[in-house]
C-alpha cells in the first residue's frame, strides 16, 4: 500500500473528507503539503514533486527548470531552443515543461520524457529528433534518480 492511497483512505474514513483537522494533522506530521498557488491549495502527498490539482511546485511557483550538475547551463538552454522549435515545428500543443529521465546506461533517454501540461503528466518520446542528438551529448549521469526538467512556459 503506498502513502497516497494510506493518506486517501484516511481522507475517506474522516466524517467529513475535506475535514481541516484531518488535514492540518497529516499536514504537521509531513505527510501532506498544501500548494501554495492561491488559485489552488490542494492537498498533496510526501514526496511529490509537483501539485496533483495545478502542477505548480511546492513552493507555489509554475514549474521550472530541474538541472542536475552535469548539465550546464549552456547546455540546458540548447535543449530549451530546441525544444521551442520541435513544438513549432510539428505544431502540437507546448507543454509547461519537458523532463528526461535516465536509462539503464545512466544515459539521457528521449524516449522516457514526460511532457507537464499544469497538472498533467503525458509519456513523449523524442527519439529520432534534434533534441535526441543533443541528449546523446550530454554525460551521463553519476548515479540514478536524476532528472533533467526543462521549463518551456514565457
Amino acid at each position: 500500500m503506498t502513502l497516497a492511497s494510506v493518506l486517501d483512505e484516511a481522507l475517506t474514513a474522516a466524517t467529513d473528507p475535506g475535514d481541516p483537522v484531518v488535514r492540518d494533522v497529516f499536514r504537521r506530521a509531513g505527510l501532506l503539503w498544501q500548494c501554495k498557488n492561491p488559485a489552488c491549495r490542494d492537498d498533496n502527498p510526501r514526496g511529490t514533486r509537483l501539485c496533483d490539482g495545478c502542477g505548480y511546485m511546492p513552493n507555489g511557483r509554475r514549474i521550472s527548470d530541474l538541472r542536475p550538475p552535469l548539465v550546464s547551463p549552456a547546455e540546458l538552454e540548447e535543449i530549451r531552443t530546441t525544444l521551442r522549435q520541435h513544438f513549432t515545428a510539428t505544431g502540437e500543443e507546448r507543454p509547461d515543461a519537458v523532463s528526461f529521465d535516465l536509462n539503464s546506461l545512466k544515459e539521457w533517454a528521449p524516449h522516457f520524457a514526460t511532457l507537464h501540461f499544469a497538472a498533467r503528466a503525458v509519456p513523449a518520446d523524442f527519439s529520432d529528433t534534434d533534441v535526441a542528438e543533443l541528449l546523446e551529448e550530454l554525460e551521463r549521469a553519476p548515479d540514478f534518480g536524476a532528472v533533467l526538467r526543462v521549463a518551456l512556459h514565457d
